[in-house]
C-alpha cells in the first residue's frame, strides 16, 4: 500500500506533512488493550511520546544521571565536520525521533558550512517538530525544514518519495535499543530497503558499561523518569476516559544482564482494577508488573551483526573517550 499524506505550508522555508498510519497497523486503543490484558502485561514505548511525554523526555535528557544525550552530544560536537566530509555533495538529512533537534544542531551547522543549504527532514510521531523546527529557522540561514508527523515506517516511505535525490539519515539516542534485538534487525532490514544508492545511515548505540552508571541513567534522582513513564498511564486515562488511577503504580527501572538491556516497569502498588471500553476488568494484584520499555545495551560485535543483517557496512564509527556511546556511519552494500 503507497503511503499517504497531506500537505502543509507554514512559511516560506517550512513545510510540513502527516503521514496517515497504515490501514494494517493497531491504533492506541487497539494496542492498549491487547498489552494490558496479555500476561505479562506490556505496552508499547512509542506511546510515551504524547506532546506531554515528548516534554518529559527533554527533561530526562537534562538530569545528572542521564549520560546518553550529552555524551552523544560531545560525539557530535567533535565529529560533526567528519560527518559532512563523509557525506559530501549531499544537501538533504532525514532524522528520525527528531523531537527538539538540539543534538541535530551540530550536524546541520557543519552541513550548510560545506554546501550553503540544507534541507532538513524532521520526523516524529508530536507536534514538537513544529517549534523545534521554526527554532532551527530562526538561527540557521540557509535552512529549509520539511517536518513529517508519523510513524517510522510510513514516514521513511514518504521522505524517500519526496525526496529521490542522495540524503543522510539520522537515528541518534540509542533509539534503535528500544527494539527487541529481532525488531531491531527487520527495522534496520525496513530502513535499508528504503535507501538508495549513495544514502547513508547515521545511528547511534549506547554501549554496555557499569551497571551502576546504567541503572541510575533510568532511576533518576528527580524523579523526571518515572514522571515520564506514569504519563503513559495519565494518556490511557485520558483517551479511554477510565477510572484508572496512575497513583496505584510506581516506575521501576533496572538493568538485565543476561539480556544486555535497561527494563522499565509500572510496579502495581495494591490490589485493583478498572476497565477501558469494553475491554473488560482488567486486574492487578500488588507487585504485578506493566513492561514498558526495554532499552539494549551494545556491543561492538552486536552492532555488527545488526548492520550485517540488514545488509549495511560500517564506513566509520566514533566513540567518547569513556566508550559510552558509539556513533556508527553505514551505507548499502548495493
Amino acid at each position: 500500500m503507497s503511503v499517504k499524506y497531506s500537505k502543509e505550508t507554514l512559511n516560506d522555508r517550512f513545510t510540513l506533512f502527516t503521514v496517515e498510519n497504515g490501514g494494517s497497523k493497531n491504533t492506541f486503543a487497539e494496542d492498549v488493550i491487547a498489552g494490558l490484558t496479555s500476561d505479562p502485561k506490556t505496552l508499547p514505548p512509542k506511546y510515551f511520546y504524547d506532546n506531554a511525554g515528548s516534554e518529559l523526555f527533554e527533561k530526562i535528557c537534562s538530569t545528572p544521571e542521564y549520560y546518553v544525550t550529552r555524551t552523544e552530544a560531545s560525539i557530535l560536537k567533535d565529529k560533526s565536520e567528519n560527518i559532512a566530509d563523509a557525506n559530501k555533495g549531499k544537501d538533504l538529512i532525514v532524522e528520525l525521533g527528531s523531537g527538539s533537534s538540539i543534538k541535530t544542531r551540530y550536524i546541520l551547522n557543519a552541513f550548510i558550512k560545506q554546501n550553503s543549504s540544507v534541507n532538513y527532514v524532521p520526523i516524529d510521531v508530536s507536534e514538537i517538530l513544529i517549534q523545534s523546527g521554526n527554532s532551527l529557522l530562526s538561527d540557521f540561514e540557509g535552512l529549509y525544514v520539511t517536518g513529517i508527523i508519523g510513524e517510522y515506517e510510513e514516514s521513511i516511505e514518504a521522505a524517500t518519495k519526496i525526496f529521490p535525490q542522495p540524503k543522510l539519515i539520522l537515528f541518534l539516542g540509542s533509539s534503535i535499543g528500544n527494539f527487541d534485538l529481532p525488531h531491531a534487525e527487520e527495522f534496520l532490514g525496513k530502513l535499508s530497503a528504503s535507501m538508495r544508492k549513495g544514502d547513508s545511515l547515521l545511528i547511534g548505540f549506547d554501549l554496555v558499561k557499569n551497571e551502576n552508571v546504567l541503572n541510575a541513567a533510568y532511576n533518576d534522582s528527580e524523579g523526571v523518569t518515572a514522571e515520564f513513564n506514569l504519563n503513559l498511564l495519565r494518556r490511557i486515562k485520558r483517551e479511554f476516559n477510565s477510572e484508572l488511577n496512575e497513583d496505584n503504580f510506581e516506575h521501576k527501572a533496572h538493568f538485565n544482564s543476561n539480556e544486555s538491556r535497561i527494563e522499565m516497569h509500572l510496579i502495581s502498588k495494591c490490589d485493583h482494577s478498572f476497565s477501558l471500553n469494553g475491554s473488560g476488568e482488567i486486574k492487578f494484584r500488588k507487585g504485578d508488573s506493566i513492561h514498558t520499555e526495554n532499552s539494549y545495551k551494545f556491543t561492538d560485535e552486536m552492532i555488527r551483526g545488526l548492520a550485517s543483517s540488514a545488509g549495511l557496512t560500517i564506513s566509520e564509527s566514533w566513540k567518547d573517550e569513556n566508550n559510552y556511546f558509539e556513533l556508527c556511519l553505514m551505507n548499502k552494500d548495493k
